[in-house]
């Protein structure tokens, strides 16, 4: 059918002519639709047949503007395309952390999958200090093969060649260009800064050479490196959990880009928590921060390391089982492990680089985290964001001394350290 952007009035009639709805609902008498208002992008809904409430999905559209900010930032709606194809192609990778898709309509820019109702964002849950003990396991066997196996380490280079071209992923990756790397590193209109932020504070980064140039750098391996496909926007606001399950959502911003990028958001996001939870802990939860904060920090750890260590077996299972002449020779194997290991220390540099200028864009950027964002107190709320951003600053100006994922710990543990709430007072260099 043509392109309509649907409402809650005509989305009943549009369930009612696709087969798959069809066989989902067994009535349609007593949908309850419900708009979902935290999109930037899209328009999503779920919808769920009172009558018997397990029949129950979501929808999202995608529109040919922001959502966020109207028909004067015309989009392509074409965009969904990206989501449902990096849906598809992880749910095979990734199946038991991608929720299932029912039905999808490029014509139409939309997709309608499993409503996720027994789960929630992990943003949130992270903000009422809940743990997760499994966290660090799930996302790392995410990560670990969606990249090794849509990479070149994995595919052929036809295979790689044509994926990389299914994915240009050309306006929404300008978009990150935008929003991650570039404005928030100078006076840019988009830019957001709390009240109780300084010039000085801003110009901490701003007006320092060496982030600009590594800035620079890292932009350039986002905008160059297609070595696999990335989720794009791989943050705690994007991951679905409750205590058995997590569940990796909204790819719409996926494309090929660095293998470091999309753990590099994830725990740039982690870091920011762990920054906010000196706060919040003590102040909005009354409770020690140390428990909830060491938890964070050890997430990161394991986070890191099983990525690794499941990384490295997939690709020597991969070596072994492919019998590759080129490594076929007395020896090849260790030579194979050193080749590896230099290539798990490239990503990982890119990861903390990465992981710096998410902190900093979530601090100085238009998007904010709610993490530090909905702390009432402008003044402590200031405060945690200096923090971040020194955090953040030497995390992209130090990516290529920074050799473990302890020395990212350390340097977030020195800026704020775990047993006392925050006070900061950052100087511009």
């Amino acid at each position: 059918m043509p392109y309509e952007i649907l409402t809650k009035e005509t989305i009943v009639d549009y369930l009612k002519k696709t087969e798959s709805m069809r066989k989902f609902f067994s009535s349609f008498d007593a949908l309850d639709i419900e708009e979902v208002g935290d999109g930037n992008l899209n328009f999503v809904y779920k919808i769920t047949n009172q009558k018997q409430p397990t029949e129950t999905v979501v929808l999202k559209q995608a529109v040919p503007y922001l959502r966020c900010a109207g028909e004067t930032w015309p989009l392509s709606k074409e965009r969904m395309n990206f989501e449902i194809m990096a849906l598809e192609t992880h749910k095979e990778l990734h199946p038991e952390g991608i929720p299932d898709i029912y039905h999808h309509d490029k014509e139409m820019s939309l997709v309608i999958m499993r409503n996720l109702n027994r789960h929630k964002i992990l943003r949130g849950e992270m903000n009422q200090g809940k743990i997760f003990p499994q966290l660090a396991d799930h996302i790392s066997t995410f990560l670990a093969r969606t990249i090794f196996r849509t990479s070149d380490w994995y595919l052929g280079s036809h295979d790689k060649k044509e994926s990389v071209k299914q994915f240009i992923n050309k306006e929404l990756c300008e978009l990150t260009e935008n929003f991650i790397f570039t404005h928030p590193f100078y006076n840019a209109s988009s830019n957001s800064y709390s009240p109780d932020l300084t010039p000085e504070d801003i110009n901490y980064i701003h007006k320092d050479g060496r982030v600009r140039i590594a800035v620079a750098e890292l932009r350039h391996r986002f905008k160059t490196g297609a070595e696999c496909l990335v989720h794009g926007d791989l943050h705690t606001g994007r991951i679905m959990v409750n205590e058995t399950d997590t569940y990796m959502i909204d790819p719409e911003f996926a494309f090929y880009g660095p293998a470091g990028f999309d753990p590099g958001l994830f725990i740039g996001n982690l870091l920011l928590a762990y920054v906010a939870h000196g706060y919040r802990q003590e102040e909005l939860l009354k409770r020690d921060p140390l428990p909830y904060r060491t938890w964070i920090l050890d997430t990161i750890v394991q986070t890191w390391e099983q990525f690794v260590t499941k990384f490295n077996a997939l690709w020597e299972a991969h070596i072994i089982a492919s019998q590759d002449p080129f490594w076929h020779y007395e020896g090849a194997l260790a030579d194979h492990e050193k080749l590896r290991q230099n290539t798990i220390d490239g990503i990982f540099r890119d990861a903390v680089g990465f992981a710096g200028c998410e902190m900093v864009r979530r601090t100085l950027g238009i998007a904010k985290v709610s993490d530090v964002k909905e702390i009432e107190d402008t003044e402590a709320r200031a405060e945690l964001e200096r923090l971040s951003l020194q955090i953040g600053k030497e995390l992209i100006t130090d990516r290529q001394q920074i050799k473990s994922i302890q020395e990212v710990i350390d340097i977030a543990t020195r800026v704020s350290p775990l047993t006392t709430t925050p006070v900061a007072s950052v100087k511009c260099c």
